[in-house]
């Protein structure tokens, strides 16, 4: 019977004391030729060459607490950045950005990973030729 209470206290203990996960969606997920008022500006999936940069922005909800997401940029399967943004509330809105040279024309996509590793979403662009 003892047994029996101790093991019944440490599952209210450990119930009590777990947070519940926090559900990410991703609100908004958009190529951008520019953030302005940290909103996208000049949103498309194809851009020539000369672009320079490359801004992919991020709109998160569902978040409670402070967390982070990355944001894994390919070029042909080829990781070419890796950055980890910081998201602290519900509503969040977060970008990165990768400089673009003239040579790498092709296909691109990003991919958006959760605190854990899990990928919460996938997106194409490409860049072609001036």
């Amino acid at each position: 019977m003892k047994t029996q209470i101790y093991v019944l206290l440490f599952l209210i203990i450990s119930f009590t004391g777990t947070t519940q996960a926090q559900e990410i969606k991703i609100q908004q997920f958009d190529f951008a030729e520019a953030i302005e008022d940290r909103k996208p500006s000049g949103i498309d999936t194809v851009f020539t060459a000369d672009i320079g940069t490359i801004y992919c922005f991020t709109q998160v909800e569902g978040v409670s607490d402070t967390t982070q997401i990355t944001h894994e940029w390919y070029y042909k399967d080829e990781e070419k950045a890796r950055v980890d943004l910081t998201v602290a509330g519900d509503n969040w809105r977060t970008w990165s950005s990768k400089k673009i040279l003239e040579s790498w024309t092709g296909s691109w996509r990003v991919m958006v990973l959760g605190p854990n590793g899990d990928v919460l979403a996938t997106k194409n662009f490409v860049i072609t030729e001036n």
